[in-house]
């Protein structure tokens, strides 16, 4: 009973950040969402920030993993720009994006929140890390910046781009940076190699 509580908890909060955002996810609204007592937040996770967070790391373990799946599957450059484009789409269809958006934009407002929400792109960051190590293994690149900041520089990125999309929808966004890249990763593919 506490898992489906807790769980049902945690959907209602993605549900309500997807459709009302963080200045619409009070208590009230995560409750009504989900048909239960408010009280109920309190008693799981103590406070809406942690429930907040604890929604954000839900979200992000369940995208993580299909990441890791995908990224798996990518031995270059382009291959691995592909498959980002692929499962950015996904991430736009299943709302992660607003998710994260929202509680990153959040933690201007609650600068509390800041820690904690860069604390759960640590497993992001080192995907990305291992990532670039395989994808360009052997290229020279790797001699002139660190597969660290070079990932870090991939999630700014990511970040950056998302929240620019978000805000203004009606620009080209990251999927079509995305194909982009896809379509010119293979050249400099055979560029760092050749």
């Amino acid at each position: 009973m506490t898992r489906d509580t807790r769980g049902r908890i945690l959907e209602a909060t993605l549900e309500t950040l997807k459709t009302r955002g963080y200045a619409g996810a009070s208590t009230r609204a995560i409750a009504s969402v989900g048909g239960f007592n408010p009280a109920l937040i309190f008693y799981y996770f103590g406070t809406l920030n942690d429930l907040l967070l604890a929604a954000l790391e839900h979200s992000s373990d369940e995208r993580l993993q299909r990441y890791r799946e995908a990224v798996d599957e990518a031995d270059s450059l382009g291959e691995l720009t592909s498959v980002l484009g692929r499962i950015y789409r996904e991430d736009v269809e299943s709302g992660h994006i607003r998710v994260v958006s929202e509680l990153v934009a959040g933690s201007v407002a609650q600068p509390e929140l800041g820690p904690r929400v860069v604390e759960l792109m640590e497993p992001w960051l080192e995907l990305a890390e291992a990532a670039v190590e395989r994808a360009l293994a052997g290229s020279p690149v790797l001699e002139l910046a660190t597969p660290r900041r070079l990932a870090y520089a991939a999630i700014t990125f990511y970040l950056g781009a998302n929240l620019v999309s978000y805000l203004a929808p009606e620009h080209e966004d990251l999927a079509g940076l995305l194909d982009d890249a896809a379509r010119i990763a293979p050249l400099v593919d055979a560029a760092l190699r050749g």
